[in-house]
């Protein structure tokens, strides 16, 4: 999703922790971001997911509780706005749990974007259900693994909001990620690069 009446979305905040530029040549530069063959694979692997997690127990610990997949979320207070992939409920404790569905193995550690992501729907849920989210989840369909993530520092998401909007407001080009191999299937990299 890219940025709508100003909202940022998910991918707004996955992108700045990729690499900052990416937000500059998508909202000051007006140059959409092209699909990757990976982001299709991940679609078609949601797919999957969300129909199997169905049908099955995705948290053995929630397997009796309401689940809804793919919904919208929109905070016009934050001017925030993403779709999840799908979140738990669990009513006696007023607790509601994202769950994010990644077309890849495990890795050893979360990553950063991933971890973004998380916290960002965490406060939407928060906003939108009026619930607490101290925890949410990864699973890694290809590894078959689910990987608890602790959601207590959402606040964290406010400031990077902030920078983003630094960004898109002050129409200056960030520093390049120090992270080259990332700049290998970006769409933008001649670009990048010529700049």
């Amino acid at each position: 999703m890219q940025m709508i009446n100003d909202n940022l979305s998910a991918k707004d905040f996955l992108n700045y922790a990729y690499c900052q530029r990416i937000i500059y040549f998508m909202h000051v530069l007006k140059i959409p971001q092209e699909t990757t063959k990976k982001e299709f694979k991940g679609r078609e692997k949601y797919d999957e997911f969300k129909s199997k997690s169905k049908r099955t127990k995705i948290v053995k610990e929630f397997q009796n509780f309401k689940k809804i997949y793919n919904t919208r979320l929109e905070s016009k207070e934050h001017g925030f706005l993403t779709l999840t992939d799908c979140i738990i409920f669990d009513d006696s404790k007023k607790e509601a749990y994202p769950i994010q569905a990644k077309y890849s193995f495990k890795p050893r550690k979360v990553y950063i974007t991933q971890r973004y992501q998380l916290m960002f729907e965490g406060v939407l849920i928060e906003d939108t259900f009026k619930l607490k989210v101290p925890f949410g989840f990864i699973k890694f369909l290809k590894s078959n693994d689910l990987v608890k993530v602790d959601l207590s520092n959402k606040q964290e998401i406010f400031a990077i909001a902030d920078e983003i909007r630094n960004i898109i407001k002050n129409e200056a080009i960030p520093e390049m990620t120090p992270y080259k191999k990332r700049c290998v299937d970006c769409c933008y990299k001649k670009i990048c690069w010529g700049l």
